[in-house]
């Protein structure tokens, strides 16, 4: 908040300190105790390269809050007394706008309301439960075994992930103690997560913004600032990945070993695609429910989102290749996808696909995962 002056950054304190407290969380029916999961700045107060001074004209601090249920959404009954204290302190000097979302909804601002969520990416965190200091030993414990981990990562990740967590996925900050790319240091924090959540099983896992959403890793550890982030540092994994699937291509294909071509061209074709539309804001929650192993549909939606039309060889080999994908890949679905394309032309055609995705991420020059 260094771009608030001294008076608006304490009103902005006062007010976060007010929405905690007279938040009431207790309905007579179920859900019968709700929890205040986040606040965030957003508007234009949250531009972060702007000085924001109060020159006795009032400032609008506009507040997003996040709640655990839409039943505590109501702003007159769960949110009447801490908008009526807000008022009463901070008289008319700073004015407070407040919006109550959901969790969940928040997670689905890409795809729903394009308009807030830019407003969400552009916003800054004032608080988060999840980041919230232990409270008993349980917890205590688990903050503990967390930061252990943290203390044991290799440097460039280490710095990665402090830098995350004092900044956010600001991928310019982060970049910058690590002398690379913006690209490389997305790999390296990508890497930092992934270890952290080897590290810390599900035995540790700490409260959680997601925690009723089960045990894949976007949900089940305290770990990022904003629900997107993960599935944005997973795209920079399964573009990886898919380099490997490459490579394995072109080991196959020197061994004439053709159905091992088929699916590695297979696995190559989905993680190229979904890095591409997790980098453009789609999450994995989605891409599992709506595209799964559908390689056909995988390529629509990329091609939506920036993919250039695919060449001849590319509609040739699409449906067999997603056909084979979908079908368990038996040996008879890969003879019909090379039935399409020799084993050269498919290992060119994926290639380039994964280059073409490559291109539009920026993640080109990076290297794969190194897959046993």
């Amino acid at each position: 908040m260094l771009h608030l002056d001294r008076y608006p950054r304490m009103a902005i304190e006062r007010a976060v300190r007010i929405l905690r407290a007279y938040f009431i969380d207790r309905r007579d029916r179920a859900p019968r105790r709700g929890r205040l999961e986040g606040l965030m700045l957003v508007g234009k107060n949250a531009d972060r390269s702007a000085i924001i001074k109060w020159d006795r004209e009032p400032l609008l601090f506009e507040i997003w809050a996040f709640v655990d249920h839409e039943a505590y959404k109501g702003k007159e009954r769960y949110w009447g007394r801490a908008q009526a204290v807000l008022k009463s302190q901070l008289v008319r000097a700073i004015e407070v706008e407040l919006s109550v979302f959901t969790i969940d909804e928040a997670a689905r601002f890409s795809h729903t309301n394009p308009w807030l969520a830019e407003r969400y990416a552009g916003g800054i965190v004032l608080f988060d439960r999840a980041m919230d200091p232990p409270r008993n030993a349980e917890a205590k414990r688990v903050h503990d075994r967390f930061m252990a981990a943290v203390a044991t990562l290799d440097e460039p990740q280490r710095i990665a992930f402090q830098r995350y967590r004092a900044y956010g996925l600001d991928l310019g900050r982060i970049s910058r103690p690590l002398r690379t790319s913006e690209a490389e240091a997305r790999m390296i924090l990508a890497e930092a997560f992934g270890t952290l959540l080897a590290e810390i099983d599900n035995e540790a896992r700490p409260r959680s913004l997601r925690s009723h959403l089960g045990n894949h890793p976007r949900h089940n550890l305290d770990l990022y600032h904003r629900p997107g982030d993960f599935d944005l540092l997973l795209a920079v994994t399964f573009y990886r990945r898919a380099v490997d699937h490459v490579g394995m291509m072109v080991e196959a294909h020197a061994r004439d070993l053709s159905s091992k071509i088929v699916q590695a061209a297979a696995y190559a074709t989905e993680f190229a695609l979904k890095a591409l539309l997790l980098h453009a804001g789609y999450c994995d929650d989605w891409n599992r429910r709506h595209i799964g192993l559908d390689l056909e549909g995988a390529l629509r939606h990329a091609r939506a989102n920036g993919l250039a039309p695919p060449s001849d060889e590319l509609e040739r080999l699409i449906t067999p290749l997603s056909d084979y994908h979908r079908g368990g890949r038996r040996p008879d679905q890969a003879r019909a996808v090379l039935m399409a394309l020799p084993p050269a032309e498919i290992i060119e055609t994926v290639a380039t696909l994964v280059a073409d995705v490559g291109t539009i991420t920026g993640y080109t020059d990076l290297p794969g995962e190194e897959l046993p």
